[in-house]
C-alpha cells in the first residue's frame, strides 16, 4: 500500500507540531516504504489578507487567515499539481486544512487534535474571534470532515465533537490516540526504576511551558499543603522560562528542556524515571503528550478532566483527573491518598507502563492507521 503523504509544513521535521507529524510519517514508512511526500506547500496569497487582519485587529477581534477559502484552495491546487501520476492508493493529512479543497478520486484521510468548534474559547487564541473567521472555521470542518474517507482523532472529546457538532458520519471517525514523544526505555529497565524510587519523600514532576493554562499555580499550592501536612515533597518544574513567583527551597525548576541536547534530554529521562507522579492540571488542553511520555516510564498522572486528557489518563487506572473546578487541597488530598499507600502507588505505576505499551505509542497508533486505511483504500 502507498501513501501521497500532504501537509502545509515540512513533515520530515521533527520540530514541527511537537513532532507529530515527524512520528506518523516515519510509522507509514516502517511499514510500506517511502510515502510519496507532497509536502511543505507554499503559502502563495497570504499577503492578500493582511487588510482583514488591520480590520479585524482594529475592532479588537482575533483573525487569522489560515482558514481562508482562497489560502486552501491554492494548498489544493498545489496538491494536485503534484499527485499527476501518483500509484498512490490513498491521501494521508496530519492536519485538515491541506486537503479539505482536495479534489481527488483517492480516498483522503486525515488526523487532528481536536476540531475547530473543540477549540473555540477553549484557549485564549481562540476567544474574541472575528465572525468572518468563525464562518470560515466551520466551513472547514465540514468541508474536511464529509469529503474524507476517515478522520482519526486522539481522544473521544474531539471524536464526539466531530459527530455532534459537524454531522460527521460517526463510521468513519476513529478515537487512535497519539504515542509520547520520547524515546521510551525497554519494560524491564522502567520496572526497576519504578522500584528504586524514593520512599523517604514524594517526588512530583511538572512539566509544561505555560504557568497559568497548564494550572502550574496549582501544583505548588498543593505540594506546599502537603509539605504542610508533614509529607516531604520534591518538586521539579519542566519548560516554564521564569517562573512567575518565588519558588519555596523543596521546588527546583529546569526552565525549558531541549530533548536534541544531549545532557538536557537525560536530565529530562532522569526527572521522568525517579518521580512519583506526574501532576498537570490543566485549564485546557486537546490531547497532552506529557501524559503518553508519563506512561512510557511508568510514571502515573494527575490532571483534570478536560478536553482530551480523560482518554489518556483514566481514572484510577494511570493516575487521576480531577474536576476543572477542583483546588489545590482537592489534588493534595489526592496525593496524600497515593502516599498513604504506597504498595498501591507501585501497582499503579506498573498499570501505566502497561498503559503507554498497549496504547500511548506510536506503534499502537501506525498498527490502527493501517488497519483504517485498508479497510478505505
Amino acid at each position: 500500500m502507498r501513501f501521497a503523504y500532504v501537509y502545509d509544513l515540512d513533515a520530515s521535521d521533527i520540530n514541527v507540531q511537537s513532532g507529530r507529524p515527524f512520528s506518523i510519517l516515519s510509522q507509514i514508512e516502517r511499514r510500506t516504504g517511502p510515502v510519496e511526500r507532497v509536502f511543505p506547500l507554499e503559502d502563495r496569497v497570504k499577503y492578500v489578507f493582511a487588510p482583514r487582519y488591520a480590520f479585524n485587529r482594529l475592532r479588537g477581534l482575533r483573525y487569522r487567515p489560515d482558514r481562508e477559502t482562497l489560502l486552501l484552495r491554492s494548498l489544493a491546487r498545489q496538491v494536485s499539481k503534484r499527485l499527476k501520476g501518483s500509484d498512490a492508493d490513498c491521501v494521508f493529512c496530519p492536519g485538515s486544512h491541506a486537503v479539505a479543497e482536495l479534489e481527488t478520486k483517492l480516498p483522503k484521510i486525515f488526523c487532528a487534535d481536536a476540531t475547530f468548534q473543540n477549540v473555540i474559547g477553549f484557549y485564549d487564541s481562540f476567544s474574541n474571534l472575528a465572525p468572518s473567521y468563525l464562518a470560515q472555521g466551520h466551513r472547514l470542518e465540514r468541508k474536511a470532515l464529509a469529503s474524507c474517507a476517515a478522520a482519526i482523532y486522539p481522544s473521544d472529546w474531539a471524536a464526539q465533537s466531530a459527530v455532534r457538532d459537524y454531522g460527521a458520519d460517526p463510521r468513519k471517525v476513529h478515537v487512535v490516540p497519539f504515542g509520547a514523544n520520547v524515546q521510551a526505555p525497554d519494560r524491564a529497565t522502567v520496572a526497576d526504576r519504578i522500584a528504586a524510587r524514593p520512599t523517604d519523600r514524594l517526588v512530583v514532576l511538572f512539566s509544561g511551558r505555560e504557568w497559568e493554562r497548564k494550572g502550574a499555580d496549582i501544583v505548588l499550592a498543593a505540594c506546599e499543603m502537603l509539605q504542610a501536612g508533614g509529607i516531604p515533597v520534591e518538586l521539579h518544574l519542566v519548560g516554564i522560562r521564569q517562573p512567575p513567583v518565588a519558588l519555596p527551597p523543596f521546588a527546583t525548576s529546569h526552565g525549558l528542556l531541549n530533548k536534541r541536547d544531549p545532557a538536557q534530554n537525560r536530565l529530562m529521562q532522569d526527572l521522568l524515571a525517579n518521580a512519583h507522579v506526574m501532576f498537570v492540571p490543566s485549564r485546557a488542553e486537546n490531547y497532552g503528550m506529557t501524559f503518553c511520555e508519563a506512561a512510557a516510564y511508568g510514571l502515573p498522572s494527575l490532571s483534570t478532566a478536560v478536553g482530551g486528557i480523560p482518554t489518556i489518563v483514566r481514572d484510577g487506572v494511570n493516575g487521576w483527573c480531577l474536576p476543572l473546578e477542583a483546588g489545590p487541597a482537592d489534588y493534595a488530598t489526592v496525593l496524600a491518598g497515593m502516599w498513604a499507600d504506597y504498595p498501591a502507588y507501585l501497582d499503579l505505576a506498573h498499570a501505566s507502563l502497561a498503559e503507554y505499551h498497549a496504547r500511548l505509542n506510536w506503534d499502537a497508533f501506525g498498527d490502527r492507521l493501517m488497519e483504517i486505511a485498508k479497510s478505505v483504500a
